[in-house]
């Protein structure tokens, strides 16, 4: 019997008793030639300890303890001799629900069980199996991408696990990843930085990282990512990488745009202030390493506000993105070309000399002057260009931006060349039209501005019939200024409307004094190109009317044959406004622009008035003398006025007269003279001076 410890060798009960697994044996018993029980014949200290469940009392029946089941399969293993192995059995023990792993086998016609408490271990690995589920179900269905890499391979890391939101943004499948190297789908252009991480992760660095980087979709096209990293490992040596990956392309898109719209002109794509500043700072520094010269080049567009005044600012703009695109095509990649504002392009870059920066605003000049389409029209964009540079390193960009808009306007107001480079002589330029701007405004404030008019008489009987009103501007420190001093100026800065206003009113009010002496005396006066194109001129005409109360027939308004030239729809309806109150219309230097029968018909015009410089040459020059009678016989022919202007000898005199001219004016037949002066002319009832 397996109880009876002298059968037993000494150290087979020693071990028995030292196992710490609970072992019984429980011999069979029969009862009418039947298997029908099992009684314990052994229990190790173990079992009795465990308590009644299975059965560990000396003697006890193994059926008398509730535990059916297990009952029957020991009694299966003592009939058929089978071994048996039940793994989670479930017990309760003292009012505590346990599980237990059982082992039973047949030795020398007994049966030998054993038994083992998995309760915590098992419990153990459900919890861990739970954590392992809840942990699949965060990964695999989480809304943002989780990857694991294996990073103990040599010569790369591979993907041994990829959830959904990942694989999606790639357009591919976690198992068409799983076992691939990360760099497959990374940019080539940001693949040193998943080097750069494994080079830490062979140094041992554990700490998390975050990077943003491009990577690729399976139809090629790419996305912006943000990729945050935690290594883990063990003494040092990492083997895996959780990642956490978000989609940033949208966040990527916007802060560019928003870096553009801070950055760039919106209209033409071109860099804007700001960053051509930085740029020029740039090039600038550049000079201590590789010499030269750094250039700036302001361009302005003549005339452009006319373009959207006649055709809108739809054209405008038409016409700023294909002087913007020709800008660029004739730069190196290295310059930067940038919009201002307006009509207003610069372009900074590097140059060898002067001569080089030159060359490039004659390019630039060819490049934009070709015929530019705006919807059906077809328009001429000429540039004038500033040139401006300099070879410190240490120069404001602001200083030589400033230089190069002086060039600029020297090269607009010279109207010979395209362009001016910038010295000493056109800063002081800059100085006095910047003087001169401040005294216009200053005088439009305290009236500083004067009239001064040249008679105007008959050819026929000498009589002074009229008088041109000329500008005067009375400074306090440099005596009376001639308008060539100032009116290039004050049409610059746009002055010049405000002082054609305050013209036509002073001339008025001076006409209505004439006529209470003369009442068929007249006066005209030149208007600016700006006052028409501004759509002005006819409430400044009104005004002016109203202010003085003469007759509108004897007010006479000169404008240049280029105004006429240039005019749209608007601005020959404001002249007709103006003349269908019976201001009359004259051309002032006809023959010297681009004058036509077609012009003179097309517009309401009542004069024409001969250039002094024809009048010169009569009877000098027969070219001179043929044009004067061209133009007398042209407005004759039209039923339109003439007037000669510089008449200064007789013989231009008696030539006009010849010709069959009808009135003139000149030093021969009198001086510019004030108001007053000419009014006590005009009581006088002799001709004029000069007859």
């Amino acid at each position: 019997m397996v109880s009876d410890d002298a059968a037993r060798p000494w150290w087979a009960g020693a071990a028995l008793d030292e196992t710490l697994d609970p072992l019984l044996v429980a011999r069979p018993s029969h009862r009418d030639g039947r298997l029908v029980d099992l009684v314990v014949d052994y229990a190790n200290p173990a079992a009795q300890a465990w308590g009644t469940p299975p059965g560990a009392r000396l003697g006890a029946r193994l059926d008398a303890h509730g535990q059916r089941e297990l009952f029957e399969a020991f009694i299966e293993v003592a009939r058929t001799g089978r071994p048996m192995a039940r793994d989670g059995v479930p017990m309760t023990m003292a009012g505590e629900h346990r599980l237990i792993d059982v082992r039973a086998a047949a030795v020398g016609g007994a049966v030998v069980a054993t038994w083992r408490d998995v309760t915590s271990r098992r419990r153990a690995e459900e919890a861990v199996h739970e954590s392992e589920q809840r942990f699949r179900l965060a990964f695999d269905d989480a809304p943002v991408g989780m990857t694991i890499t294996d990073v103990t391979q040599d010569g790369g890391a591979r993907y041994v696990r990829v959830n959904r939101a990942f694989a999606a943004m790639l357009g591919m499948t976690p198992e068409q990843m799983t076992g691939r190297q990360g760099a497959e789908f990374t940019h080539p252009d940001h693949r040193e930085l998943d080097e750069a991480l494994r080079g830490r992760l062979r140094a041992g660095q554990l700490e998390p990282h975050q990077v943003e980087k491009r990577m690729l979709r399976a139809d090629g096209s790419t996305l912006w990512v943000k990729e945050s990293a935690a290594p883990a490992g063990q003494d040092g040596h990492p083997t895996y990488v959780i990642s956490h990956v978000e989609d940033v392309t949208e966040r990527r898109a916007a802060e560019a745009e928003l870096e553009r719209r801070a950055l760039y002109d919106p209209l033409t794509g071109l860099a804007n202030r700001v960053l051509l500043l930085d740029h020029l700072a740039v090039a600038a520094r550049e000079l201590r390493r590789s010499g030269g010269q750094v250039a700036v080049l302001y361009l302005d567009l003549d005339h452009f506000k006319d373009v959207n005044d006649t055709l809108g600012h739809a054209a405008g703009d038409e016409v700023l993105r294909e002087v913007a695109d020709r800008v660029s095509g004739v730069l190196r990649p290295d310059a930067t070309a940038a919009r201002l504002a307006g009509d207003e392009f610069v372009v900074a870059t590097r140059v060898e000399d002067d001569l080089t920066a030159v060359r490039i605003a004659e390019r630039l000049h060819a490049a934009i002057v070709p015929p530019i389409r705006a919807g059906a029209r077809e328009i001429v964009a000429r540039p004038s260009i500033g040139v401006a540079t300099s070879d410190d390193p240490d120069v404001d960009p602001d200083e030589l931006l400033r230089k190069a808009d002086v060039a600029m306007y020297h090269a607009k107001h010279r109207g010979t060349e395209a362009w001016a480079l910038y010295d000493d002589d056109l800063h002081a330029l800059a100085v006095s039209r910047l003087a001169i701007e401040e005294d216009l405004r200053t005088a439009l404030a305290r009236s500083w501005f004067r009239l001064r008019y040249q008679p105007i008489v008959d050819l026929a009987d000498g009589r002074v019939v009229a008088a041109e009103a000329l500008l005067r501007l009375d400074h306090p420190e440099r005596g009376l200024l001639r308008p060539a001093t100032f009116l290039e100026v004050a049409e610059d800065c746009q002055l010049i409307v405000p002082i054609g206003g305050w013209v036509l009113g002073e001339a008025a009010r001076q006409l209505a004094r004439w006529q209470t002496v003369r009442p068929d005396m007249g006066v005209s006066v030149n208007i600016s190109p700006r006052q028409v194109r501004h759509l002005v001129l006819r409430d400044q005409v009104k005004a002016a009317l109203d202010g003085a109360g003469p007759g509108a027939g004897d007010l006479l308004l000169e404008i240049t044959e280029h105004v006429l030239l240039d005019a749209d729809a608007a601005t020959l309806a404001e002249l007709r406004d103006v003349t269908s109150e019976g201001c009359g219309l004259a051309i002032d230097d006809f023959g010297t622009g681009y004058s036509s029968l077609a012009n003179l018909t097309r517009f309401p015009v009542t004069e024409v008035k001969i250039d002094r410089a024809f009048v010169a040459g009569l009877g000098v020059r027969k070219r001179d003398t043929a044009v004067v009678e061209a133009i007398v016989r042209l407005a004759d022919t039209l039923g339109l006025g003439t007037v000669a202007e510089g008449v200064e000898t007789a013989a231009q005199l008696a030539a006009l007269r010849e010709l069959g001219c009808r009135r003139a004016q000149g030093y021969l037949l009198g001086r510019p003279m004030t108001g007053d002066e000419l009014g006590a002319l005009l009581g006088q009832s002799a001709p004029g001076p000069g007859f």
